[in-house]
């Protein structure tokens, strides 16, 4: 699914380390009125809307995601994603609501494949486009507290300073005319450590140094919606690291200003 995407933007992370001196803080791009609807009860998003068990079922499948890389996989590893995701996807194939069920009927065959030993079609960007397109739609049934992120040229806006615990969902606009973007988010597992700091470590460190917690994707002009499950409070950093003009040798756009730090109470 969006591992294939998540496996480049890594290896994008900390091969720009040279780069990193010009990281800008994000400071002055936050905005704490960001559209946030009221926290549900004691912070923990549950799903709402008259379907729980999809709802519910959804955000276990999307935090696992993140878990299964399938980039080379092989045929045995391939099954064994299956063995684990499929006992998460089957209540979103059985319960899935009318409004989502066609792109649930277009994913399904991506991950019954992997039951074969073939990832390609869950490795696809198609199936990740997808993906997406079906967040988007179950957010309203499932009724997730939701977010507006706007991604310009370079910074992020709508990014509260603070967020509760639980699964959100996140709308994700790209407002720029002609860069592609991304957020890509991850805790900080030492709060005390700077995100300058962090992307001027090693690429071992670094990896070790966070916590993977979610990614969208908009090409210009386009948006994109995301699940992103934050279970423990602390401090996390939202990120684009496409490069300058969408090639490979321009400097990322976090080196131009696009940070974006908040905490999760």
């Amino acid at each position: 699914m969006h591992t294939r995407r998540l496996g480049r933007l890594a290896a994008r992370t900390f091969l720009a380390g040279a780069l990193v001196a010009g990281v800008a803080a994000c400071g002055d791009d936050d905005d704490d009125t960001a559209a946030v609807d009221a926290p549900a009860g004691d912070g923990e998003q549950a799903a709402g809307g008259g379907d729980d068990a999809f709802c519910a079922a959804l955000v276990e499948f999307n935090a696992a995601i993140p878990e299964v890389d399938l980039e080379d996989a092989t045929a045995d590893e391939a099954m064994a994603a299956h063995a684990q995701l499929e006992p998460l996807w089957a209540p979103i194939r059985d319960g899935a609501p009318e409004d989502v069920r066609a792109e649930v009927d277009q994913l399904d065959p991506s991950i019954e494949g992997l039951a074969e030993g073939d990832a390609e079609a869950f490795n696809a960007d198609e199936t990740f486009e997808t993906y997406q397109v079906m967040v988007g739609k179950a957010i309203p049934s499932c009724d997730f507290e939701t977010v507006s992120v706007t991604a310009v040229d370079y910074a992020f806006e709508g990014v509260p300073e603070t967020l509760p615990a639980g699964t959100l969902a996140f709308e994700f606009e790209n407002a720029s005319d002609e860069e592609e973007h991304e957020m890509v988010v991850f805790k900080k597992n030492d709060p005390s450590q700077s995100t300058e700091e962090l992307f001027e470590l090693p690429e071992e460190e670094a990896m070790a140094a966070i916590t993977f917690a979610g990614f969208a994707f908009a090409s210009p002009g386009d948006s994109s919606s995301s699940l992103i499950s934050f279970d423990e409070p602390g401090d996390y950093t939202m990120v684009c690291f496409i490069p300058v003009g969408g090639g490979e040798e321009g400097p990322p756009h976090f080196t131009q200003g696009m940070v974006a730090e908040f905490t999760v109470q």
